[in-house]
């Protein structure tokens, strides 16, 4: 593997004697960690883990100025068929922000979707078949299809697709002296309307390490969008929307209007639930 003098049996072995958290910089109990390898690699690793996230990292690295905001450089991606966990093998960052919205905002595409291609997974599309679009007509589209209010629609099109990390929190975000901040975590990063970066901030739970770490500036038609778009995300939490012909009804003979399904009701939680996850997310 170029830049890591590991093997991925070594990288799985010194993963699976660490100590949790006493040997990590970085994790949860029951989610993903990270392992500081040696003074220039570290290994982020958990069942959850994929290659779509290496793939998304590796391509914000090529596109973003070094100058502005940093990175860690993938090494390489693998996973373990014995427990399916994914390994990603990367540069060790010890950690104006302003300044990182701009810059991000100054790379664009033609067309929506996530850096390396796969999957949407940002909170703000939904926990189940994650969508993918090909053009912003079938993003907007999608959108006023589960927004399920004929009076109001949302609009897209004189937006602008530009970069966007969609998990833009404290705990994503190393500092070092004299340095560049180091942003981590772009799994849900993607190219979207700059607006999207305020709803992601909508959408989270407010412990102290998801809080804010920029206010995105809007205009007063996107804040109104953003209103429309988060109604649209709460429905899409209420309901089931069939996703599967997506793109051959919006081609074919237009978008069906089938009803939602109304989900069952969940189990309750535990008694401790929001105490343990809070601790969870602040140690992540």
């Amino acid at each position: 593997m170029e830049g890591c003098p590991f093997s991925q049996a070594e990288i799985i072995k010194r993963c699976s004697t660490a100590a949790f958290p006493e040997e990590h910089i970085g994790g949860a109990p029951y989610g993903n960690r990270v392992l500081q390898l040696s003074a220039t690699v570290a290994v982020k690793y958990g069942v959850g883990l994929t290659q779509d996230e290496a793939a998304n990292q590796q391509r914000a690295y090529d596109l973003l100025d070094r100058e502005i905001v940093r990175v860690p450089k993938v090494f390489t991606f693998f996973q373990d068929d014995s427990d399916r966990r994914g390994y990603l093998v990367m540069e060790f960052m010890e950690g104006i922000l302003s300044a990182i919205l701009d810059h991000f905002a100054s790379i664009k595409s033609s067309n929506p979707g996530s850096l390396g291609g796969g999957p949407l997974t940002a909170l703000l599309f939904g926990e189940s078949e994650p969508p993918t679009f090909r053009t912003i007509q079938e993003l907007e589209a999608w959108l006023n299809e589960i927004l399920l209010d004929p009076g109001s629609r949302v609009t897209l099109a004189d937006s602008d697709l530009v970069l966007c990390h969609l998990d833009l929190f404290l705990r994503n975000i190393l500092w070092a002296q004299g340095q560049p901040p180091c942003v981590l975590d772009w799994a849900t990063a993607g190219f979207f309307p700059r607006m999207f970066e305020r709803c992601s901030h909508l959408i989270k739970p407010e412990p102290a390490s998801w809080q804010v770490v920029l206010n995105v500036q809007i205009s007063p038609d996107e804040d109104y969008q953003c209103g429309l778009i988060m109604k649209a995300w709460r429905n899409d939490q209420r309901f089931s929307f069939s996703k599967t012909n997506y793109y051959k009804d919006l081609y074919g003979a237009g978008i069906r209007g089938s009803a939602p399904v109304t989900l069952p009701p969940l189990p309750p939680l535990p008694t401790n639930w929001l105490k343990e996850y809070l601790s969870e997310s602040a140690q992540n």
